[in-house]
């Protein structure tokens, strides 16, 4: 299992377009994903899907949980990370 906590960096946080973003990047990977905003109290962690994304509510400056269990599990999160920052970039 390879996990990494990332801090939403995007003015509007993990809003549709960042969020259809970063689904379509884990499709990439045969690795289990997972995501919790830990930045809220009662947030529970949930498998990677358009909605589950929305309804983390990461806002800007939120921290997010990235998990991801299987062979490619290293890249997987890696990559992930890696997109959440560049998104921020490009706004």
């Amino acid at each position: 299992m390879e996990e990494r906590v990332v801090r939403i960096r995007h003015p509007l946080g993990l809003h549709a377009r960042p969020a259809a973003d970063f689904y379509r990047k884990t499709r990439e990977f045969r690795s289990r994903i997972t995501v919790r905003n830990i930045s809220r109290r009662f947030s529970v962690e949930l498998p990677v899907s358009p909605l589950n994304l929305l309804q983390l509510g990461a806002a800007q400056g939120h921290q997010v949980l990235i998990r991801a269990e299987g062979e490619d599990e290293r890249e997987a999160v890696t990559a992930l990370a890696r997109l959440l920052d560049q998104l921020a970039a490009e706004e």
